[in-house]
């Protein structure tokens, strides 16, 4: 079966031959956090997407702020500035705007230059393949990109809804696929929104999150029979009522795709 991008998954469409301007429709696949609220890793993901159309050029690093949010049905319109444009490197700022507020604000670079240094020193940990994985049971009332991605806990308890063991430490593994759409940037900066579940795992109990910030740096880019993606996950701190995670990706043949943190306020329910 043929896999669509994560651009044309999201609906993007592009507004103005070349000016920067892309609308994004904020359907059930772009909702998924409180209330059904724009998930943030989508706000992160259409601005890699749009980044990357908009230049022609693949994505080093991005990182968004979350100012205000949307939920579904509504548009959200993103804006692409390239304020520096190099021989192998432009770097980019993205504004996305909703009926004239502002939603999220996005940085990064694009480009691409010859390898020269190679090094990886981090390995794909040994753990559970998603088959023989714990299913994390998540429940919505309202249609989500949630019915869109499947996850499976390889190691640790899903902090959102405490479905597995806690492991007692601040590490848990989670598989994450989402069938039909391949996994380029985009698709990652969407998988890497499933790692904070962590917290919950470190904590021992569910915990809800509202993201500040999500950052996405790349790697390798995914092979074009990769699947599903491991999050190899870390907390690093919990408290003043925040929280801070991060997260490895990996493709199931160990190559390492990418890197991603997050800052976040705790939300008990």
């Amino acid at each position: 079966m043929s896999r669509q991008s994560t651009f044309e998954f999201l609906g993007i469409t592009e507004v103005g031959q070349g000016a920067g301007g892309y609308r994004v429709p904020i359907t059930d696949r772009a909702v998924g956090g409180g209330r059904g609220s724009l998930f943030g890793g989508v706000g992160l993901a259409a601005g890699v997407a749009a980044m990357e159309a908009h230049t022609g050029k693949p994505a080093v690093w991005a990182t968004a702020q979350y100012i205000a949010t949307l939920y579904n049905p509504s548009e959200m319109h993103l804006d692409v500035a390239t304020p520096a444009i190099g021989r192998s490197v432009t770097q980019c700022r993205l504004q996305a705007t909703s009926e004239g507020n502002e939603i999220v604000n996005v940085l990064g670079a694009v480009g691409e230059r010859p390898e020269k240094l190679r090094g990886v020193w981090d390995t794909m940990p040994d753990c559970l393949s998603p088959a023989d994985s714990v299913d994390p049971e998540r429940h919505f009332d309202y249609a989500s990109l949630h019915d869109h991605v499947e996850v499976k806990m390889a190691r640790g308890m899903f902090g959102f809804s405490g479905v597995g063991e806690a492991t007692g430490d601040n590490r848990s593994l989670v598989w994450v696929r989402m069938p039909g759409v391949r996994v380029d940037a985009a698709a990652l900066a969407i998988i890497a929104d499933y790692a904070p579940s962590v917290v919950g795992n470190a904590m021992g109990r569910v915990t809800n999150l509202s993201s500040l910030d999500n950052t996405i740096r790349y790697a390798d880019a995914a092979p074009a029979d990769t699947d599903w993606v491991l999050c190899d996950n870390q907390v690093e701190f919990v408290g003043n009522g925040f929280a801070n995670s991060s997260c490895l990706m990996w493709s199931e043949a160990g190559q390492l795709l990418g890197t991603a943190s997050q800052s976040m306020t705790i939300v008990l329910l």
